[in-house]
């Protein structure tokens, strides 16, 4: 059995050094870094192209055209060439952060029959509830707080595959299975720690919802009520909202087991 990691970047790459360090760390060795254009003539194809020949990976694939079409495309091929390995599936501000070893808890999955495993995002913020540039170094200590953020403001659903073996189908985003048997989550229930609330987020999702917009993607409405929320909020995230449920990670989440409630009981749409 081999673990590999997939991820599709394309646009905005601030966290993507520390997050291919960070899954090595975990004792991934094959990384299939799958690059999107929003044209021929992207510049962002040199900047990613920098970070995985530093790394020493490379990319697996260049794809233009339609990001919900390439996404899909991007996670799915590599599974279907190894029907039998274990694949982690995260976007560049991603951290996942597992209770043990990768390969004994895909081990013990094997072992039951359980092919994919599931997580949760837990919003990283920073001290001030601003947004600020990425740093090289410890984005644990830049973004010291978690939160249930997203799920909030966005209405976004915080769930998300984390892990999955083989070609099992997955909704759109990779938040559920459509088929397969999950690792139950009082057994395995992933922190996904979600670095993406940094500088230019404002102009990114702006973007992101006209574009989606145009598409005819319902997720737009994410991207728009974000915008209206930090409007409202005078351009920062509000740390006294209890609804947030924020919290300092000393390294751990202080509300995981509060929010991980939250989130199972809300219904799965497919």
């Amino acid at each position: 059995m081999r673990i590999h990691l997939i991820t599709v970047v394309g646009g905005h790459v601030d966290v993507l050094p520390q997050m291919l360090e960070h899954y090595k760390s975990l004792g991934i060795e094959s990384f299939f870094v799958n690059l999107h254009l929003k044209n021929e003539a992207d510049p962002i194809r040199e900047h990613v192209e920098a970070i995985t020949r530093e790394f020493g990976c490379g990319i697996a694939s260049v794809a233009v055209g339609n990001w919900q079409m390439v996404l899909q495309e991007a996670y799915l091929k590599p599974r279907e060439l190894y029907p039998s390995d274990w694949f982690v599936l995260a976007d560049q501000d991603e951290l996942q952060v597992y209770p043990a070893p990768l390969a004994d808890i895909f081990a013990d999955c094997n072992g039951v029959g359980w092919d994919h495993v599931r997580g949760m995002f837990v919003d990283r913020l920073a001290r001030d509830g601003g947004f600020p540039p990425v740093q090289p170094g410890s984005l644990w200590e830049q973004f010291p707080l978690g939160s249930f953020f997203s799920a909030k403001v966005l209405s976004a659903d915080p769930r998300k595959v984390v892990a999955v073996r083989g070609p099992v189908p997955l909704k759109k985003g990779q938040h559920h299975a459509l088929e397969g048997r999950a690792a139950p989550s009082r057994q395995y229930y992933i922190p996904v720690h979600h670095f993406k609330w940094t500088e230019g987020i404002a102009q990114r999702l702006e973007a992101r919802a006209a574009q989606l917009r145009e598409q005819g993607f319902d997720q737009w409405a994410e991207s728009a009520q974000f915008l209206e929320y930090l409007r409202l909020a005078g351009g920062r995230v509000n740390l006294a909202d209890p609804n947030f449920h924020i919290g300092e990670c000393a390294p751990d989440y202080p509300h995981w087991e509060a929010v991980k409630k939250l989130a199972l009981r809300a219904p799965v749409v497919l």
